[in-house]
């Protein structure tokens, strides 16, 4: 010391090197400590026990198993071999906080943080679990418990890629159905927009006004997907609004036999619009949304699939899947579904499908799950877009319809052709305005007794 110190000065000094002389603690279940990154294996080992059993943990390195700060040598290049160390050995991949302790007089040592709730952890393949202050691999019974102690909100943990969203679909929506949503996070928390450190999480995301999910629907001439014959986009919004968009589109494939040749009874539905909805809807709520890959429609010419990510949840018998039982891995945004009536809709899709088509309409194939809904007949657009090229013309599902209606009712007035299509005189009359802009349909007589002429293989001319 200087003789020129102040007993105060010298009071800090002393209190200083006592602080260096001093530990930090004991090893714990959420505490490890190594004492240089040789042990960089093992130290982030014990990160993954430590996320299995509490869901966070930190590693100190520079510091011996006693608690003593002993200090290390930190290059550059350190932060950067713990990073890629980790990114290849860990999965699920843990988002680390490394920060280096730098005293003043002190040796210098690196704390390594994490908190994940994607459990199970492994480390080079392998399971661990922290029992107190001991890593040990992870038994049979042990992933079992893990698993299951994970919960099944999956999204709710997940962070948003972006964290400047608005809800202004989503917040109609509500009030549509009797909430009174506020602008603030505590009510996004309680309807579980929000992560437990408060950011906007995947469902947030999902819910916002702007997003880049893509919902697809997809039309193939045929019965395989060798010939795209359109494509239409429903996405980037709410998913709430966007879900609701495709499944109209495909619900607006379905027709009436209005023909014994179709070999069906007269009035046989084309498809089972429930299952549709119940299916689709499912498909959405229950999709594994982390995957990054979004539910999506296909038509071909004799079906319509639906796919979406995931499998039969761990745990829940296939008679009980089947059965209808259900069990959402997303479970803040299935909540959020069921205040806002989506739910029943969700709960029976796979059942539905399964009693009415049968248990080989549901398949799960290398985590996708599909249902296919078959037609009862050949559909009139199939017949229509077989005829409609012959003649340079392409039909819609609806032009399709009304022409199949007037090929065998020419003297049909608008009302009548809205009641029997199932379509609201409005959408007749565009549609009726198209295909005469097609040359596919005409009128003739007076407007009181006129009569349709339709150039249709239907028996028109």
């Amino acid at each position: 010391m200087s003789l020129f110190e102040t007993s105060s000065e010298r009071f800090v000094k002393i209190a200083v090197s006592i602080l260096y002389i001093m530990d930090l603690g004991a090893e714990s279940g959420t505490v490890e400590f190594k004492k240089d990154i040789r042990q960089l294996d093992k130290g982030l080992i014990s990160l993954t026990a430590m996320m299995n059993r509490y869901n966070r943990g930190t590693v100190y390195f520079g510091v011996e198993d006693n608690g003593h700060v002993i200090g290390m040598a930190i290059g550059k290049s350190l932060f950067e071999k713990i990073r890629i160390t980790a990114r290849n050995n860990i999965l699920p991949r843990l988002d680390l906080d490394i920060v280096e302790h730098v005293t003043p007089e002190g040796p210098s040592y690196i704390s390594v943080s994490a908190t994940g709730f994607d459990i199970p952890y492994s480390y080079a393949g392998r399971y661990y679990v922290r029992d107190y202050s001991v890593d040990e691999q992870a038994s049979p019974r042990d992933l079992v418990r893990i698993v299951l102690s994970r919960g099944i909100d999956a999204m709710r943990e997940t962070e948003s890629p972006v964290q400047d969203l608005t809800f202004n679909t989503l917040n109609e929506i509500m009030v549509a159905h009797g909430m009174h949503p506020r602008r603030d996070r505590g009510f996004h928390d309680t309807v579980g927009l929000l992560t437990r450190e408060g950011e906007y999480n995947m469902g947030a995301y999902l819910l916002a006004d702007h997003n880049n999910v893509n919902i697809l629907v997809t039309e193939y001439a045929g019965t395989s997907r060798d010939a795209q014959f359109r494509a239409y986009e429903y996405g980037g919004k709410c998913l709430f609004a966007a879900m609701r968009e495709a499944y109209e589109a495909a619900a607006d494939r379905n027709e009436v036999a209005t023909d014994t040749d179709l070999g069906v009874g007269l009035g046989t539905e084309l498809f089972d619009t429930p299952s549709l909805k119940e299916a689709w809807y499912n498909a959405c709520l229950h999709n594994s949304w982390r995957s990054g890959i979004p539910p999506f429609i296909l038509i071909f010419d004799d079906r319509i699939e639906i796919h979406s990510t995931g499998s039969v949840p761990c745990g829940l018998p296939q008679e009980d899947f089947y059965g209808g039982r259900s069990m959402p891995v997303n479970e803040s945004f299935y909540n959020l579904a069921s205040q806002l009536g989506y739910v029943e809709h969700a709960g029976r899709g796979v059942s539905r499908v399964a009693e009415t088509y049968g248990r080989n309409s549901v398949r799960v194939r290398s985590g996708t799950l599909i249902v296919s809904i078959p037609f009862a007949f050949v559909p009139s657009w199939v017949s229509g877009r077989a005829w409609g090229g012959e003649q340079g013309a392409s039909l819609t599902s609806r032009e399709s319809q009304i022409l199949r209606y007037l090929a065998e009712n020419r003297e049909a007035k608008l009302p009548e052709i809205a009641e029997e299509t199932g379509l609201n005189l409005s959408a007749v009359k565009r549609v009726i305005v198209n295909l005469k802009a097609k040359g596919l349909l005409e009128n003739a007589g007076t407007n009181r007794n006129s009569v349709w002429i339709v150039g249709f293989p239907y028996g028109g001319e």
